[in-house]
């Protein structure tokens, strides 16, 4: 969202807008996950009186696919990188940001349905795919939600909710379980 929203009198940037979703089918297998922390401001940083803003995005550092005795899955690593600008608890209420990231790490499921006795390296050979041939289009994260609050002066709780997918080989669909 171009102005990102307003929740509790802090303006948070970052979430996705719902027209960035995809439509969720077949090709599309997706993941959601909670990430929580709490992020403590550097202590050369006056305390915090009031949170005004929040940018905040999602990165991608890597994906890998490894195989599973059910299929696939898509390993995702990367980092939320974050920026709280707050109203310092001080006389003359001086604005301070502080930056944060916050690794995350992980997965979309992609069972197959196996032919009984064969595995999925063998399986996938058979239709002359090979992991790299599994996906067909990037890993993209979103954000769907995020929830901030002040903990105390220099402690600020967090929960972010993310959204992952990609698309896979057409080829695969037909034997998606």
């Amino acid at each position: 969202m171009a102005g990102g929203i307003l929740r509790d009198f802090v303006q948070i940037i970052g979430i996705a807008d719902p027209n960035e979703f995809p439509v969720i089918d077949a090709n599309n297998p997706s993941m959601q996950m909670a990430i929580q922390e709490r992020l403590t401001i550097p202590d050369v940083k006056p305390d915090v009186e009031q949170i005004n803003t929040l940018l905040i995005e999602a990165v991608v550092t890597g994906t890998r696919t490894i195989f599973t005795p059910t299929g696939v899955k898509v390993v995702i690593d990367g980092f939320l990188r974050q920026k709280v600008i707050y109203t310092a608890l001080v006389e003359d209420q001086s604005v301070h940001s502080a930056h944060f990231e916050h690794p995350f790490c992980t997965f979309i499921d992609i069972p197959l349905n196996i032919p009984q006795g064969e595995t999925v390296p063998s399986f996938l050979a058979s239709l002359g795919l090979s992991l790299n041939d599994v996906l067909a289009g990037p890993v993209i994260v979103l954000i769907e939600d995020v929830e901030i609050s002040l903990l105390d002066p220099r402690t600020i709780s967090k929960c972010v909710i993310i959204f992952a997918y990609t698309t896979i080989n057409d080829a695969l669909v037909p034997f998606l379980a």
